[in-house]
């Protein structure tokens, strides 16, 4: 009796630890001393590198594991209960809706501000030494890795998800494969278990909570690993470069923050929940994926974040959640909206309201072409949209991967940040909007 409530009284502890360290005013804090000293480009920083490579290893221990038992304990949950036909329509309807709305969004906000944006000669010139520079980089192979493999191994189009060798799949960090795999597992699972009577989803709950609890030791290490991953890369890029691409900064920085604030904005309205509520307990997930700029890391604490902080439904958050942040990325399509309409104002190319729609349309279609690429890889998908409008894929390249390493913060954020809004309001707690209608029909009345 003594031994059990030593155990639970420790993993209390370790819990209330992770969740006084991951407070926002911490967050905050470690983002302004990371970018403090990426500013004074101080040489101790480039020994700090280890130190976030580090951190984002441990944080990827788990994340493959707990997508194996998360997504058949969800699929197992939706067919047991027999609600798999409205969830997968509430997971379907609303994130097709968010799609249009943040490309139309997105075009619509970067589109004013680059019409009132003017370009000289010195910027352009400055911009032409930055490509220059740039120009020691070997672009094809840097965003053409994945590709070359698929094509190495006769793998493309929908069989470039199949996971032919789940082994294989999860030594290499496959996250597609392993997301497909785990939903037909998932189902298999079930149909089997209806069968025969056996089951294994008790040891999946199990893997799920070791998961868990391996991820709360690695989240009190999140300060550390904020100023560790953020600080090297500011004081690497230095000033000239964000001078350069100042005009590109603002609006998709500026853009970034609006989507921000509205999906925070939403969530709360779909909550009915105070808007610093929401704000708290979403800044988590969003500051671990800014600092790791990796979105996948960021399932588990996001998953914690709605059941347990915002309550809602366990269900929809298990499946939705791994899936969506592997493959909707909202981030990305503001970043090729930005990028297109940007390098058609250095060439002097206007956009009519039709072109900003066809714009809007190619990135969000380019958006899916990055599935299972990170970095400069996923720029690849980008000559798709700029090529319609004669725009040169060339002259992008170079100046977006002198930029993307800042870009991927905001793009991680946006992509954990507007799936979790969506959640919100497919889970069925969208309720104030209803009840305001219903408040309205009742006083007309």
């Amino acid at each position: 009796m003594t031994n059990s409530s030593s155990r639970s009284g420790a993993d209390f502890s370790l819990k209330a630890l992770a969740q006084l360290v991951n407070r926002p005013s911490i967050t905050l804090t470690a983002i302004a001393v990371a970018l403090a000293l990426g500013a004074m480009r101080l040489p101790f920083l480039q020994y700090l590198r280890p130190v976030g490579d580090f951190y984002i290893a441990l944080l990827k221990i788990c994340v493959l594991p707990f997508l194996l038992s998360t997504i058949p304990l969800a699929v197992r949950s939706a067919m047991v209960d027999g609600s798999t036909g409205s969830t997968l329509r509430l997971l379907v309807v609303w994130p097709v809706i968010t799609l249009v709305g943040v490309a139309l969004a997105s075009v619509i906000v970067s589109g004013v501000i680059f019409s009132f944006a003017s370009v000289d000669e010195r910027t352009i010139a400055n911009m032409g030494a930055l490509v220059g520079q740039s120009s020691d980089i070997d672009v094809e192979f840097a965003i053409t890795p994945h590709q070359a493999s698929d094509v190495a191994t006769g793998e493309t189009g929908i069989f470039s998800v199949i996971p032919t060798n789940i082994f294989a799949a999860l030594s290499a960090n496959d996250s597609v494969r392993v997301l497909c795999f785990a939903l037909i597992f998932g189902i298999g699972m079930v149909m089997t278990e209806r069968q025969s009577g056996h089951s294994i989803f008790g040891a999946l709950r199990h893997v799920q909570a070791v998961c868990i609890t391996i991820f709360d030791w690695v989240s009190v290490l999140m300060p550390i690993g904020i100023v560790a991953l953020i600080a090297p890369q500011v004081a690497q890029l230095g000033p000239d470069a964000f001078t350069v691409l100042a005009l590109f900064g603002y609006a998709f920085v500026g853009t970034s923050l609006l989507l921000l604030l509205v999906a925070i904005l939403i969530a709360a309205f779909s909550l009915r929940a105070p808007i610093s509520t929401v704000f708290a307990a979403l800044l988590k997930p969003m500051m671990l994926g800014a600092s790791t700029r990796n979105t996948l890391v960021c399932i588990p604490i996001a998953l914690e974040t709605l059941k347990d902080d915002l309550r809602v439904k366990r269900e929809p958050c298990d499946l939705f959640i791994p899936l969506a942040f592997a493959t909707v990325r909202f981030g990305t399509i503001l970043y090729f909206i930005v990028a297109t309409l940007f390098i058609g104002t250095l060439m002097g190319r206007s956009f009519s309201a039709l072109d900003l729609g066809m714009v809007a349309g190619f990135s969000t279609v380019a958006s899916f072409a990055t599935l299972g690429l990170n970095g400069i890889a996923a720029l690849s998908p980008l000559a798709v949209v700029l090529r319609p409008f004669g725009l040169s894929y060339e002259v992008a390249v170079p100046l977006m991967i002198v930029v993307d390493p800042i870009a991927e913060l905001f793009r991680v954020m946006l992509n954990v940040t507007i799936n979790c809004m969506v959640l919100t309001i497919a889970s069925g707690r969208f309720t104030g909007s209803r009840s305001f209608i219903r408040h309205i029909r009742w006083r007309r009345k």
